[in-house]
Parts: C-alpha cells; sequence; structure tokens
C-alpha cells in the first residue's frame, strides 16, 4: 500500500500528532534550569516522573472516554491539558508549584495519544495497520526531535516565556487539525458516563500490554542516564545517543510497518528486542571496559561502538512500537479499541516508571551503568524469548 492510498484524514491526523508532541517536547531542554531557578535542584529527577504518574493515571479513563465519546474528544482533550500547562508555566513562583503544572500537563499524553492511534486504527485496514502505525509513529518522532532541536534555541534568544507560549501555539496548531477530523465513532455506538472500574481495562490486549512493559523498561532508565554517560566517555554531545536513536527509529519504522503487516506482530517484535538486546550489550562491554580506553583503544573506535550501540537501540524501537500498536488494535473491534490502546499505554508507563526507579537504584550502587545496562538487557531478552513463544502459538493455530 503506497503512502498515496492512505485517506487524506490520516494525513491530516499525523500532522496534528507531530505538532502535538512538539509541543511538550520542546520544553524538555529547558525544563530543568527552569526549575532550578525556582530553587527546585533537588528535584530535577522529579521532572519525568511527575508527567508520567499523571499520564498513567490518564490512561484508562482515555479509554473509556475514546469508546464511549469518540476519538475527538480525546485528543482535543489531551491538547486543552498542554495548552493550560503552557499558560501556567510563567506563572510558577515555587518548585512544588511547578512540578504541580508538570503532573497538569501529563494528562495530556495519557489522553491524546489513545485518541489518534485508535483513529488510525479505525480508518485504516488491518492488513495495512503495521505500517499506518509506522508512518504515525514517524510523525510522532519528527515532533519530539524538532521539539528538542528548537526548544533550547527559542530559550535562547527568545527568552523561557515565549517559550511556553509557542507550545501553546503548536498545541492550538494540533487542537484545530483534530477539529476538522470527522469523528470514526458512531453515535449510536457512544454511551453516557457510567464509572465501572472493569470496563476501564481490556485484559484480551495484556500479550502486546506485558511487551511493551518490558521493551519501556529502557526508556526510564537508560536514556535518563545517557547524557551523564555521554560526557563521561568525553563527548560534549549529551544528545548524541539519543538524536542517533531517534533517526535511526525514523528509518526503520517505514520498513518494520510492512514486516509486521506481512509476517505478524511478535515477528517484529522479535527483530526489535532482539535488536535492543545486542544494542545493550555493546553498552555493556563499554560501561565494563571504560577505564581501559585510554591507554588500549583509539577514541574513533570507542565512538564506532557506542554509535552502534545507539543506532541499534534506535531499530529495535523502530520494530517494536509500530507492531505493538498495531497488536493492541488488532485485539478489540472499533467499540472497545480505545481501551485496548489505553491498556498498552498503561503498561508503557508502567514500564517507564519503573526503569526510572532502576535507574536511581543503581546510581546508588557500586554497580551504576552496568546495573543498568545489564537489566534494561535482561528486560529486552524476556521480551524476545516471550515474542518467539507468541510466533510458536500462532504457528500451532494455524
Amino acid at each position: 500500500m503506497n503512502s498515496f492510498t492512505y485517506p487524506r484524514t490520516f494525513w491530516i491526523m499525523c500532522m496534528g500528532a507531530m505538532s502535538f508532541f512538539l509541543s511538550f517536547s520542546i520544553l524538555l531542554p529547558e525544563l530543568p534550569n527552569a526549575l532550578r531557578e525556582l530553587g527546585g535542584s533537588d528535584y530535577v529527577g522529579w521532572i519525568i516522573p511527575a508527567f508520567s504518574v499523571s499520564a498513567l493515571i490518564a490512561r484508562p479513563i482515555s479509554g473509556w472516554i475514546t469508546d464511549n465519546m469518540g476519538r475527538r474528544w480525546t485528543m482535543i482533550g489531551g491538547c486543552l491539558f498542554c495548552i493550560l500547562a503552557g499558560g501556567f508555566y510563567p506563572l510558577a513562583t515555587t518548585a512544588m508549584g511547578f512540578l504541580l503544572i508538570r503532573i497538569l500537563h501529563g494528562f495530556s499524553t495519557g489522553l491524546t495519544p489513545t485518541g489518534f492511534v485508535s483513529y488510525t486504527a479505525d480508518i485504516v485496514d488491518e492488513s495495512h495497520r503495521g505500517r499506518a502505525m509506522a508512518w504515525q509513529g514517524f510523525f510522532n518522532n519528527v515532533g519530539t526531535s524538532l521539539g528538542y532541536a528548537f526548544g533550547a534555541v527559542i530559550a535562547l534568544h527568545l527568552g523561557m516565556q515565549n517559550l511556553y507560549y509557542t507550545s501553546i501555539l503548536f498545541a492550538l496548531l494540533a487542537c484545530i487539525l483534530f477539529l476538522y477530523l470527522p469523528e470514526t465513532m458512531a453515535k449510536n455506538n457512544r454511551r453516557t458516563f457510567r464509572f465501572d472500574l472493569a470496563s476501564l481495562f481490556y485484559w484480551p490486549a495484556w500479550k502486546p500490554s506485558v511487551i511493551m512493559f518490558l521493551v519501556c523498561i529502557s526508556l526510564g532508565s537508560i536514556l535518563t542516564v545517557m547524557p551523564d554517560f555521554t560526557v563521561g566517555l568525553g563527548y560534549s554531545n549529551k544528545g548524541l545517543f539519543l538524536s542517533l536513536y531517534i533517526t535511526s527509529s525514523l528509518i526503520f519504522r517505514l520498513v518494520s510497518g510492512k514486516i509486521s503487516d506481512r509476517l505478524g506482530r511478535p515477528w517484529s517484535t522479535a527483530i526489535g528486542s532482539g535488536t535492543q538486546v545486542l544494542s545493550m550489550g555493546l553498552l555493556l562491554f563499554i560501561a565494563t571496559h571504560q577505564d581501559l580506553y585510554s591507554s588500549k583503544i583509539e577514541p574513533n573506535q570507542l565512538l564506532v561502538w557506542y554509535a552502534a550501540s545507539a543506532i541499534l537501540y534506535g531499530i529495535g524501537q523502530g520494530f517494536n512500537a509500530p507492531s505493538l500498536f498495531a497488536w493492541a488494535s488488532d485485539t478489540a473491534n472499533i467499540e472497545h479499541r480505545g481501551r485496548a490502546l489505553a491498556m498498552l499505554f498503561i503498561f508503557l508507563e508502567l514500564g517507564i516508571i519503573f526503569g526510572g526507579l532502576v535507574a536511581n537504584f543503581f546510581l546508588d550502587k557500586t554497580w551504576d551503568y552496568v546495573g543498568i545496562f545489564a537489566f534494561s538487557g535482561i528486560a529486552f531478552l524476556l521480551a524476545f524469548g516471550y515474542s518467539i513463544l507468541c510466533i510458536v502459538d500462532n504457528k500451532k493455530v494455524h
């Protein structure tokens, strides 16, 4: 299926998703300094967890809203939280007030992605869903990359207040694009609000959710410590690993979607998690032999290994993410798809939070980076093994 055969609404939705991701990622490079200026140096480590915890709380609710009120409600609702947070950041006068705004901001990612991933699954046939998710992930990552690239530049030349206003503008643009989309959930399928804890979760999507949890542990641990690890190796660019990993992820997403659609979702996650095991192996080797480099290994050779680990990590992400979203979508019909994807996002947030706790634990020990890389490698190995089991089970069924 070539790109021109996708519905026009798909590309509008992708542009809205890119603008949404840009709106909150553009702030991330400068938030630590903003918190320090408010006297919150001891709380910089809470910038991401505060955001993730509220996103986790919103995930099951977002699934219910998506399935019972419509996809657009969830997408637009998340954008409104971005707009509110962008307006409140300049008003913060204390570190605690700043972190409360971070919690408010986190509800945005707990809502909007559930809506637009469900929307994609609604308008694209199952046989091409992997490729559609790959394209959507491509736009999401472009938004994130642009945010990282330009956030610091805007803050430097225009100031933090204008950076917050820029974030609001991108959230508004996303909201306008989402408002343009026709709703895919039929009115006769929508239900009035009735709180039921069981209805917030969708257990048939547990297989991709388990794999999502395992592969996201590294997002909470490795990517948190990579800036310091990179500087410790003698490279001044703190974002080197992140840049290489995102670039390779963008490239391989378009390939992985076709493999996912043709061979099946577990095949794609097996390739992705297996590649990330290799990535962790390289980082583990670098960490355990770090003291030997100055006399035994050329700096350029070290850079090759470091870059290879980042590229392999990105390839793995490029295979895992589209397939897991497509897999969760496959487990549900249109009436339950929002809850199925919310279930996947819940395990994504749990993996990130758990990974962050793992990083904090090992950084207090003598193992530090070795322990973090080894633990993430074990998690990827478990994801690889479980993907193989799913491939075997699928063969038995067919």
